[in-house]
């Protein structure tokens, strides 16, 4: 082959400079174009062949209507126009195609001839969304970390403040500050809840917004469904008062015009109960909220809530370390007490063989340990009879369908009886599975009581073995327990062996009370009982800030077939991936640094996603999931959130 075999083809000048010129168009990633006076492709490289699926010989043509779709063709019609009558036109902007939605920059250059007619233009066009996102998670970072200077600016502030009105203001310049809105303040409730006193308000610059400092409103003149929402500690977030349903009624709607409202947020702070103040941001016009922005308004209610406290609470104090120093002595006295009995039943319990022993005794403990829980979780109140019996006997019942059946009226059993009878239901349960009703597939446990005469509370604990029973030959440890349980509680027992099985009666004539049938039971299902359901598949999120717990976690989810997202160990990391990701379950500990979980616990509540609490406190100051204290058992761990409650939205 010679030297000139291998030469390029020779074209004219002009040619050659149109076929380099093309080649070059062909190897930008970037959308290059000829469009004429009729709109109509001319000239397109090789890049929208990517961009819309097809060959370009499919595109030149053709008009910008037919190739970029109505809606797409609609949003740009206006630039084509100008750069058609010979202006150079840049375009940014979010463009729905035929082919899905981008993000783009587009410049439209006319092509201006000799003689002043202008053919067509070029444009070219640059897919930006990627960049677009790079600038706005770093302008989303830049605003967290602002927001986070400011809540440490604010805490400083508040630290030295001794006015509770003077922190509430100094919080609601903060918010308008940081967030932009139009208003922001702190209410205070009444003694009777219903009227709320506005303290601190710093309204906007805005002409006619008058401030709302020193006014009184009642809650319920802003919608019932809204000021209910808040009495249950939920957080409120509205963007219009006119759409939405707990709003947007007429004489609501008055009330919000006003006072110049039609979008905000409330931060309820519950004290004792009931709904004590609340954080509020407003904006004059339509707006959604962000879930970090509503994350930072929690924020600083906590702030708020803590420094006012702090600086009317020199007495409160006073009395609340002599109530700790109570306290002391009193879970000293029950710790005593526990170890106590733990001490006789290890000493007591008869020892046939080492796993005989091991089993009784842990048992034993159990039942204890699983009455404390409850009596801790009712703050030593007493326990309901109902959840002492199903967190008893669950166990038992979870693979016999309809086997026990637990039914009587509203009981109250104080501290004293409590763990005492928290033993004799359990040596009642272990009898019941080795030798009675549930051992066998189709036994029946009924357990029933009524109140007697003389406020005397009768618990029947009827068993059918569905198979003959004979009575035991000698008298067992078990029998001794129960009669010395019973005693010490002031009541009591009797045991009568039918041939259907096991039937006792017995009567608390002390320690038990009626309990109101509205309260709220202490029992939590999936709490105590040890089991390993289901997870596979389930993304659960997991927001701890000890590397090495949330290392453990993520074993026994990850073990138990579910898809850990995390683990994070800050709030603001938690809300990121809450808006970026899927989530099914989420797992979270109660204190992070120093801060509440809180804010993460209201964005999954918003959307309806089951948690539970990790903590390593006995009082958490939380009422709003089920709560594991740590350390915890990795059956419990997954039974809780398998089977934890769905959380109400918020």
């Amino acid at each position: 082959m010679s030297r000139d075999d291998n030469a390029l083809p020779s074209y004219p000048p002009l040619e050659r400079r149109a076929v380099f010129s093309s080649a070059m168009a062909d190897a930008v990633p970037i959308l290059i174009g000829y469009v004429d006076r009729e709109q109509r492709y001319r000239f397109v490289n090789r890049a929208y062949e990517q961009w819309f699926g097809i060959d370009r010989s499919l595109i030149e043509g053709r008009t910008l209507l037919e190739v970029l779709g109505h809606e797409a063709y609609g949003r740009l019609r206006g630039h084509v126009t100008r750069a058609l009558a010979g202006e150079s036109v840049t375009f940014e902007g979010e463009v729905s195609y035929q082919a899905g939605a981008r993000y783009i920059e587009a410049q439209y250059v006319p092509d201006i001839a000799r003689n002043g007619e202008i053919p067509g233009y070029y444009v070219l066009v640059t897919d930006i969304s990627e960049r677009r996102q790079q600038a706005a998670e770093l302008e989303r970072m830049l605003v967290g970390e602002r927001r986070r200077a400011a809540l440490l600016d604010l805490g400083q502030k508040l630290r030295d403040e001794t006015n509770p009105v003077a922190i509430a203001q100094l919080a609601a310049r903060m918010l308008t500050q940081q967030l932009g809105v139009a208003r922001a303040g702190y209410a205070e409730m009444d003694e009777d809840g219903d009227v709320a006193d506005i303290v601190a308000d710093d309204g906007s610059t805005h002409s006619g917004v008058a401030s709302l400092k020193g006014l009184r409103f009642r809650l319920d003149d802003f919608g019932p469904d809204m000021s209910a929402d808040m009495r249950a500690g939920r957080l409120v977030s509205v963007g219009d008062v006119a759409l939405d349903p707990r709003t947007n009624s007429p004489e609501a709607l008055d009330a919000y015009e006003a006072i110049g409202i039609r979008a905000f947020v409330t931060v309820s702070l519950i004290k004792a109960g009931a709904l004590s103040a609340y954080l509020f941001l407003a904006h004059d016009g339509p707006h959604a909220f962000s879930a970090n922005e509503t994350a930072f308004v929690a924020d600083v209610a906590e702030l708020i809530w803590t420094a006012s406290e702090r600086a009317r609470s020199d007495l409160a104090l006073k009395r609340a370390q002599e109530t700790e120093r109570l306290l002391i002595r009193e879970v000293d006295h029950r710790a005593k007490n526990v170890l106590a009995v733990v001490q006789s039943l290890a000493q007591l319990t008869p020892f046939e063989d080492k796993a005989q022993y091991v089993q009784a005794l842990s048992g034993r403990i159990g039942s204890l340990a699983r009455a404390h829980s409850l009596l801790s979780t009712a703050r030593w109140s007493g326990v309901d009879l109902h959840d002492l019996l199903r967190l008893e006997l669950d166990p038992y019942g979870i693979d016999g369908e309809g086997q026990i059946v637990i039914d009587g009226p509203p009981a109250l059993i104080d501290a004293q009886a409590a763990q005492s009878l928290a033993l004799v239901i359990h040596e009642l349960a272990t009898n019941a599975s080795k030798y009675g009703a549930l051992s066998r597939p189709l036994g029946r446990l009924n357990v029933s009581w009524i109140w007697g005469v003389g406020d005397v509370l009768r618990l029947i604990w009827r068993e059918d073995a569905g198979a003959p029973v004979v009575a035991p030959a000698r008298r067992g440890f078990g029998s001794t327990l129960i009669e010395s349980a019973v005693k010490q509680v002031g009541g009591r027992v009797e045991l009568t062996w039918r041939p259907q099985g096991l039937k006792v009666r017995l009567d608390i004539l002390k320690g038990a009370q009626a309990r109101a049938t509205e309260s709220t039971p202490a029992y939590r299902p999936g709490l105590s009982v040890e089991e390993s359901p289901a997870l596979r598949d389930q993304r659960v999120l997991v927001v701890e800030d000890e590397a090495v717990v949330a290392m453990e976690l993520t074993r026994v989810l990850t073990a138990a077939g579910a898809k850990v997202v995390g683990p994070v160990g800050t709030i603001e990391e938690a809300l990121h991936l809450l808006d970026d990701q899927p989530i099914d379950r989420a797992l979270l500990d109660v204190n992070l640094g120093g801060r509440l979980i809180t804010p993460v616990a209201l964005a999954l509540s918003r959307r309806r996603i089951p948690f539970v609490y990790l903590t390593g406190y006995q009082e958490p100051d939380v009422d709003d999931g089920p709560v594991l204290r740590k350390p915890v058992a990795p059956s419990a761990l997954l039974g809780a959130l398998a089977r934890g409650a769905l959380v109400p939205a918020q």
